[in-house]
C-alpha cells in the first residue's frame, strides 16, 4: 500500500508572464492612489464609487479580474479607526468629555473618514495586486452551438 504522506507539493519554476506591462512600484501605487488604472495612468480605474471596471479603456488592462474586494475595506477600517482612537485620546486625556459630546464628533468623523479614504486604498489595492499579476482566471468564452 502507498503512503500518502509522502506526497509533497513543489512550487512550479520559473516566473509567470505578466498579463500587462507595468510601471514600478511608485509609480504604480501613485497611480492607484489618484484612482487611476495602475498599468497605464489614463483612464479612471472605477465606473462606479466602488465598481472597478471590467478593463481599462486607454490600455486594456483586466482590472476587473483583481480580486481586490476585501482588503481594501479592511485596510480602510484600520487605518481610520487608529486615526479615530488616537484623537479621541488626545482631546479627552482628561476624561471630562461627556459620552453625548465624543458620540456627536467622533462618528461622524469615522463615516467621513473611511468614506474619504475607501477609493484610494482600494485604488492602491488593486495596483498592488496587478503589480504582482494577481488576476482570477480569464473567463472562458464558450463557442455558441449553431447548427
Amino acid at each position: 500500500m502507498a503512503d500518502d504522506t509522502d506526497i509533497t507539493w513543489v512550487a512550479p519554476r520559473g516566473r509567470t508572464k505578466h498579463e500587462v506591462a507595468m510601471p514600478g512600484w511608485g509609480v504604480a501605487l501613485g497611480r492607484g492612489l489618484s484612482m487611476r488604472c495602475p498599468a497605464c495612468g489614463e483612464a479612471s480605474a472605477f465606473e462606479g464609487y466602488l465598481k472597478v471596471r471590467r478593463e481599462c479603456a486607454s490600455c486594456a488592462a483586466p482590472l476587473g479580474r483583481v480580486p481586490c474586494d476585501d482588503a481594501p475595506i479592511y485596510l480602510t477600517l484600520v487605518i481610520a479607526l487608529h486615526i479615530v482612537i488616537l484623537l479621541m485620546v488626545f482631546t479627552d486625556y482628561d476624561g471630562g468629555m461627556s459620552w453625548v459630546a465624543s458620540l456627536l464628533i467622533f462618528v461622524p468623523l469615522t463615516l467621513a473618514l473611511i468614506l474619504l479614504m475607501m477609493r484610494p486604498i482600494k485604488g492602491a489595492t488593486l495596483a498592488i495586486m496587478l503589480k504582482v499579476n494577481l488576476l482570477r482566471p480569464a473567463p472562458r468564452v464558450v463557442p455558441s452551438g449553431n447548427g
